[in-house]
């Protein structure tokens, strides 16, 4: 089983991250991440990752989409329980989020079931990194990325990193060290331009993304927070507290 974390452009010329993660002793490794250009780069990547033993993906954009406007009722969900942690709120809908939905429904007719609880051996499932920040790292606002001045963007990225290794590094499933996840760690901010940074900020999104993906290969959908239903959209979050319980 592969875990696969998506962080994906909003158009299709637009830039996407991609990382994988693999079940080790102890927890779960990077094997890559990549920075995808665009959406041919993309379907190659996601053709090439999903291995031979099945995978679950998870996707940092809307998946299950069907209203023509307004927003989807998960998304006033998310807004309900995270409003107070000021996280970016969307309307999606078949015009504002028409690329993301184009894709999911191209990962279904791949073969990808969008039903987290499927026993199938893909599955595809939507998640929100700045609500799992909350949920993961306990913090009361999440850390956001790729807007604003460079400086600020860089001192983002370095608080997320250091996010991480407080976290993930000790969770369950605990991120283990690699090289893959060293060249995130360790990518040295002064260095970086406005692109490269960006693609930095893809990488570590989509490392969350696919960390949601572990948790719940790891933990089941019980693990979990569902907001929203199959039929018009949900979101899925890792939820700390319910594991807790069940120990």
């Amino acid at each position: 089983m592969r875990y696969l974390g998506l962080d994906l452009g909003w158009t299709p010329r637009d830039s996407s991250g991609g990382v994988i993660l693999e079940p080790a002793e102890g927890g779960v490794s990077v094997v890559s991440a990549d920075s995808l250009r665009a959406h041919e780069d993309t379907l190659r990547w996601l053709a090439r990752s999903r291995g031979r033993s099945g995978c679950i993906l998870a996707m940092n954009a809307p998946t299950i989409v069907e209203n023509l406007s307004g927003s989807r009722p998960c998304d006033k969900q998310l807004a309900e329980h995270f409003s107070r942690y000021r996280i970016d709120e969307y309307a999606n809908n078949t015009v504002s989020a028409s690329h993301p939905r184009t894709m999911a429904k191209g990962l279904v007719r791949m073969g990808f079931d969008n039903n987290p609880s499927s026993d199938a051996p893909d599955r595809l499932v939507e998640t929100h990194t700045q609500s799992a920040q909350v949920l993961l790292f306990g913090v009361d606002r999440p850390v956001r990325m790729k807007g604003g001045p460079i400086g600020g963007r860089k001192e983002g990225v370095a608080r997320l990193r250091e996010l991480i290794v407080e976290r993930l590094y000790t969770a369950s499933p605990r991120l283990l060290p690699s090289p893959a996840l060293d060249n995130l760690m360790e990518a040295h901010l002064p260095d970086l331009n406005g692109t490269r940074l960006g693609e930095l900020e893809e990488r570590l999104e989509a490392l969350l993304v696919a960390y949601v993906a572990a948790w719940l290969g790891e933990n089941g959908v019980e693990g979990c927070a569902f907001l929203g239903d199959l039929t018009r959209g949900y979101i899925l979050l890792p939820d700390p507290s319910r594991t807790e319980k069940a120990e």
